[in-house]
């Protein structure tokens, strides 16, 4: 049983997928991928950290080593591609669910699969990152406003799909009216319904 949790930036999907995991006593991969990204390739934590999620840019100009935007490209796609190697070979260990990076389209065919997208209203999740950052309403939702572009751009760019788009997942969720523990239960009637539980 794989589960992938694309989620807006606020909504509360790092929280959803670990809360499902303990539910369902299986593992839960977000930063672990990034981890298993640096383990299995020959760039730092810090390099793959740089790259998480983030908008395809010709070039990084906090890392000296690339310069010109074909290497920019270049080092971007090779990072990608390295977390893509980590989330096919963990999903390859067991029962597991993954937050972000493209995993619903990474590990695309599978039968056990539930993809799943957590969405909120603008309100409730500036209210939660003023809240997790330490910062007032018109940073909030500066900050959510780049992550999720960063996010959808990312995920546009190695999928040729729509970020957030309902037709791309099978269970989308609004976090902002049932919470945490009300994700979970659907997750859980969804797995059922389809049968991986």
């Amino acid at each position: 049983m794989i589960i992938t949790i694309g989620r807006q930036h606020g909504s509360g999907g790092h929280d959803i997928a670990r809360a499902l995991a303990n539910r369902l006593g299986i593992s839960c991969y977000d930063k672990e991928i990034v981890d298993e990204a640096a383990e299995g390739s020959n760039f730092s934590r810090e390099v793959v950290n740089s790259f998480d999620e983030k908008r395809v840019a010709p070039y990084i100009a906090h890392e000296p080593h690339y310069f010109g935007i074909h290497d920019g490209f270049r080092l971007n796609m090779q990072v990608a591609a390295a977390q893509f190697d980590a989330i096919r070979s963990l999903a390859e260990k067991g029962d597991s669910i993954f937050v972000g990076r493209c995993a619903d389209y990474v590990l695309r065919g599978r039968d056990d699969m539930l993809r799943v997208f957590i969405m909120g209203d603008l309100p409730t999740r500036i209210r939660t990152i003023e809240k997790r950052y330490s910062l007032d309403e018109d940073q909030a939702k500066k900050l959510i406003r780049e992550v999720d572009k960063d996010r959808s751009s990312f995920y546009r760019y190695y999928t040729d799909q729509i970020w957030g788009e309902a037709g791309n997942y099978d269970l989308c969720i609004d976090s902002g009216r049932i919470g945490t523990e009300g994700a979970v239960q659907v997750i859980v009637s969804c797995l059922h319904a389809r049968g991986l539980i």
